[in-house]
């Protein structure tokens, strides 16, 4: 019996007492750093660019490359530009650059090029400025698996005028809308140019397509039949095929 028990004790005591071998540092510290921030950023100097019709404009944009992050300079660098449309539900094709290998799409073949001024600049130059170039246009820049994007509007100077059919101020739906302003060598207006419009004290109490899909009309000279505020009235995204309506269109200065 009393063998069991001192046993049992040097067992106990075994237990309290485990050997250096098996001993678990409770105290390490795994320290884990998290890499915070893009390592790709794109800007534009300027939000937006002016210019005429038959003119140049340069688009700016320019990228910085954090040059201690892993990977960084091994892959090449990617450009591309798009358009974006009034909508903002699509993006169409510009122009795209990777090294030796560049392309120009659709109306815009001929036109584009990079300005190249150094080694981290993506700005888009365009030529001959046609009444469809005004817009937002987006540069992204892509390296592996980072990217960033930057947007700038070109604003074309030009005026905004009122439209209308001779049987009737309301009897154009959107795609006639389009076709009348382009037969007054003009583009339906966007939602910008008519702002600025009525900025400048453009009123007009007719509903008329935008660019966009929106009917409005600008007042700067309040009365209760044309709502009786001093702004741009918005009168909504009717449908486009069977709702009749003015239009504003823009034609650009040479």
């Amino acid at each position: 019996m009393k063998s069991l028990l001192l046993l049992v004790l040097i067992s106990i005591c075994w237990a309290d007492h485990p050997s250096d071998n098996h001993t678990l540092d409770h105290g390490r510290v795994i320290h884990i750093q998290a890499e915070n921030g893009p390592h790709l950023l794109v800007e534009a100097e300027q939000a937006k660019v002016f210019s005429h019709r038959g003119g140049n404009v340069t688009l700016p944009c320019k990228f910085f490359r954090d040059p201690m992050a892993f990977g960084s300079g091994t892959h090449k660098i990617r450009i591309k530009w798009t358009k974006l449309t009034s909508d903002y539900l699509k993006e169409v094709d510009v122009f795209v650059s990777m090294g030796y290998h560049k392309k120009a799409y659709g109306g815009y073949q001929g036109r584009v090029f990079l300005k190249g001024g150094s080694d981290n600049d993506a700005s888009l130059v365009i030529t001959d400025l046609t009444l469809e170039d005004y817009g937002k246009y987006k540069c992204e820049v892509i390296e592996g698996l980072e990217d960033d994007t930057a947007v700038v509007s070109l604003d074309l100077q030009g005026v905004v005028f009122p439209y209308f059919p001779r049987l009737g101020r309301y009897n154009l739906n959107f795609h006639e809308a389009q076709q009348a302003c382009l037969n007054q060598d003009a583009v339906i207006a966007s939602f910008d140019q008519l702002y600025d419009a009525w900025r400048g004290g453009l009123d007009w109490c007719n509903a008329g397509w935008l660019s966009d899909g929106s009917v409005q009309y600008p007042i700067t000279k309040p009365r209760e039949p044309c709502g009786g505020q001093n702004t741009v009235r918005f009168a909504g995204f009717p449908d486009k095929k069977h709702k009749l309506y003015g239009v504003y269109c823009f034609r650009a200065y040479n």
